[in-house]
């Protein structure tokens, strides 16, 4: 799985964005606004990955957090993602 655009992830102002660049920019003409783990996620998914190596990758930048919480929050973000015709399985 991976994003089906290529987006480019940029902090402005303290936020996180996200952003469909080159050709892709006509395919999506939104912005994500993202919180910090969103916009990891997006750059784990500009590369063919798996939801497990995301699922890890988001426990060890967040040792602190819940393992269950981290796994229902990505499945949410990854649906959301579908939904928008932004990730390629």
């Amino acid at each position: 799985m991976k994003l089906a655009v290529e987006m480019a992830v940029m902090e402005i102002d303290g936020e996180w964005n996200a952003v469909a660049v080159g050709e892709d920019s006509s395919k999506f003409h939104g912005m994500l606004r993202l919180n910090d783990s969103g916009a990891e996620i997006i750059k784990l998914l500009s590369e063919e990955t798996t939801p497990e190596n995301v699922h890890k990758a988001l426990c060890k930048i967040h040792p602190e957090s819940n393992v269950d919480e981290i796994g229902h929050m990505l499945a949410d973000f990854l649906n959301n993602l579908l939904k928008e015709g932004l990730l390629a399985e």
